[in-house]
């Protein structure tokens, strides 16, 4: 994918190092996956699930990650037990994914890393800080989130939380970012799982 390349282009200082790109499931995983093929450096995918308002399913109200569950403080009347089944229902599919992708293959360490966070579009924010506030917890040195396509509002909220943010397009527009992708594809799990296990067969070429 072209914007990969370019994303590289801009993460070109952290090229060949101990630095991790870890791409969002699912779609970060393509760009995420030519960025470490650019860079040289080791590529890992995290699983999350999304939380929408039952009444409007274009309306994203909290997210899942592997190690964290954020839930949006401003979105009100939604019934606690519908929040509490979705996180529920959330967990276990992320446990099943993450154990289907990482089945006999080293799982991601994040502590001391330099970590790369990549996902196709940053439409809103609150998928994006579930899966920051999670790798946090687990003491990396760094935190940079790389983005083609950002939402200028949604970008500033990240921003709070990352040391770093690199991006190609800012569009204040949340459905102009939905229509670059709309004739795209959406990559399925066994194609997530077949390129990790193509970068897991090579070794980045310096330990730098």
């Amino acid at each position: 994918m072209y914007a990969g390349h370019l994303l590289a282009g801009k993460l070109r200082l952290y090229q060949q190092s101990q630095a991790m790109i870890v791409a969002l499931a699912h779609g970060g995983v393509v760009v995420g996956f030519e960025i470490a093929k650019s860079l040289g450096l080791s590529f890992d995918v995290l699983p999350y699930r999304k939380i929408k308002h039952p009444g409007n399913s274009a309306q994203v109200v909290g997210s899942v990650s592997v190690h964290e569950v954020l839930i949006r403080e401003d979105i009100h009347n939604i019934p606690q037990d519908y929040i509490y089944h979705q996180i529920m229902l959330s967990r276990i599919g992320i446990e099943r994914e993450f154990n289907f992708y990482y089945a006999n293959l080293p799982r991601p360490s994040f502590a001391g890393k330099t970590v790369i966070v990549v996902d196709d579009v940053l439409e809103e924010s609150v998928s994006v800080l579930a899966c920051l506030r999670g790798i946090r917890k687990l003491e990396p040195a760094k935190l940079i989130v790389a983005v083609p396509m950002v939402k200028s509002e949604a970008l500033k909220q990240v921003a709070e939380e990352a040391d770093d943010t690199v991006f190609l397009r800012s569009d204040a527009s949340a459905e102009s970012l939905r229509s670059l992708y709309r004739d795209v594809p959406a990559i399925k799990e066994d194609e997530v799982r077949a390129l990790l296990v193509r970068a897991k067969a090579v070794q980045p070429i310096s330990d730098n």
